[in-house]
């Protein structure tokens, strides 16, 4: 009954706002303040890119650096093991047509581990509540991304950390994806990396992913990571059941592991995470509510015990009112 009420209790907060939402059809005016915050970056990221690829002797218009695109990501999470843990993330993609359109310009607030080495599974704007404890860092680099295909393409980043000691880094993947989502989706990804704190390591991820009866879409992810500052071989497992609903709204489940070969306690933790989302007042402005249980583990003595948690977070869209089911909580 604990873990009903703590999964359920953040889900049916937002199921209040949503029942509210559906009686009123027109987009309530709200207060402006949050319209001019949302133009306000909108307009300074934009205009961010263009003096940037001018520097590269660009001499294009406004319209072509007007596709940035990003978000920012408040939210505060709770849980036994950890207590409370504010949350304050974004990121920005900055078109460069001066150099080529599979170029683009990234800055963002992000956990290393998950951007550079990639050996923690991606969590959309936060921090994973639960696992190994990512360092934050204000990273800015270049990003080459050949289309997505399937087949095989490429796609490498370089970058530095925005504080002192700088921390370059760079990277390159090979994505090798075969099939379609409807039908069944293989991805396989295999990343060689190099960051100054880190020194060089690859991380190899297997993904299997499949949408049934155009409702739900199901991703199994494993990943193992390898690198001369680990402890052995790094991965993680996942299993992600995805629904999205009319008017803007998604469910996500999650269930997963992590763990190193060679730590004191190689099973790190295992968990079980829900999250509700859906657009409130606007369509680029996103509320999200999570429930969670896990068993985290840091000590051999330890004792394995059911660690519960919640959290609120709000997403706010910039360049782009695209609506993802995908979690920024977890």
């Amino acid at each position: 009954m604990r873990l009903i009420a703590t999964l359920s209790l953040p889900v049916y907060c937002l199921l209040a706002v949503a029942r509210a939402q559906d009686v009123q059809t027109v987009e309530p005016a709200g207060p402006r303040w949050i319209d001019r915050t949302q133009e306000g970056v909108y307009e300074l990221t934009w205009r961010s890119a263009m003096r940037l690829d001018r520097m590269f002797g660009s001499e294009l218009g406004e319209e072509p650096y007007q596709e940035v695109a990003g978000s920012v990501a408040p939210a505060l999470l709770y849980d036994e093991f950890n207590g409370f843990d504010p949350q304050l993330r974004f990121r920005v993609d900055l078109p460069l047509p001066r150099l080529d359109e599979r170029f683009r310009a990234f800055i963002g607030r992000v956990d290393r581990e998950e951007y550079v080495t990639e050996r923690v599974e991606e969590s959309g704007a936060f921090r994973r509540q639960y696992g190994p404890v990512g360092e934050e860092q204000t990273l800015f680099g270049i990003v080459y991304r050949e289309p997505p295909q399937e087949g095989g393409y490429f796609d490498a980043s370089t970058g530095i950390r925005l504080r002192f000691p700088l921390d370059p880094f760079v990277k390159m993947s090979y994505v090798f994806d075969l099939g379609s989502s409807e039908k069944g989706l293989l991805s396989l990804r295999n990343t060689v990396f190099w960051q100054n704190s880190e020194k060089a390591g690859v991380t190899s991820r297997v993904e299997l992913e499949r949408i049934l009866r155009q409702r739900w879409m199901l991703r199994w992810t494993t990943s193992a990571t390898f690198s001369q500052r680990s402890e052995g071989v790094k991965g993680y497992s996942s299993l992600m059941a995805l629904r999205g609903f009319p008017s803007r709204r998604a469910l996500a489940m999650a269930a997963g592991f992590y763990g190193a070969a060679d730590a004191d306690v190689p099973l790190h933790e295992y968990d079980v995470k829900v999250a509700w989302r859906q657009s409130v007042w606007r369509r680029w402005l996103i509320l999200e509510a999570r429930g969670s249980v896990a068993w985290p583990k840091e000590e051999p003595e330890q004792p394995r015990k059911p660690s519960w948690g919640v959290g609120l977070g709000f997403e706010m869209l910039f360049g782009t009112d695209q609506f993802l089911a995908r979690p920024v909580t977890f």
